[in-house]
This record gives C-alpha cells, structure tokens and sequence, in this order.
C-alpha cells in the first residue's frame, strides 16, 4: 500500500486512540478531507484502506512486543 498523507494519518488515528470502528475514521475523514462518504465507491475505497492500515498497525504492535519481550529474556 502507498505510504500517502491520508494512509498515515490513518494509521496515526488507530494508534492513538483506543479503538476507533471503521464508521468513525470515516466520519473524521469526511470532516477533514471533505471525502464524499455517502458516494459508495468511495465508502468501499477507505473501508479497504482503513482494514489495510489496521493490520499493518496491528502488525507493528505484535513485532513490538515480541521484541521487548526478547530483551527482557536476554
């Protein structure tokens, strides 16, 4: 997936919140970039990306802690 300003901040937005459902990115997203949510190609667009950023945000956090938990064995 392109690293693109709208994907990072995406991700920024899973990480730094609790957990934020797929309907609310969206709504932000419709605030802040003005993305015509309610045009359904659209809708399904970011619902893909938003998933797509999710796991990879998901992957980091598992790399991470299974990095510091090796530290602390070593």
């Amino acid at each position: 997936m392109k690293e693109t300003r709208i994907t990072k901040y995406i991700k920024s937005l899973i990480r730094n919140h609790k957990y934020m459902t797929t309907e609310d990115i969206m709504l932000v997203l419709e605030r802040y970039y003005k993305l015509p949510i309610n045009v359904p190609s659209v809708y399904y667009k970011y619902k893909k990306i938003i998933r797509e950023c999710r796991q990879e945000v998901y992957k980091e956090r598992r790399r991470e802690k299974r990095r510091l938990n090796n530290e602390g064995e070593g």
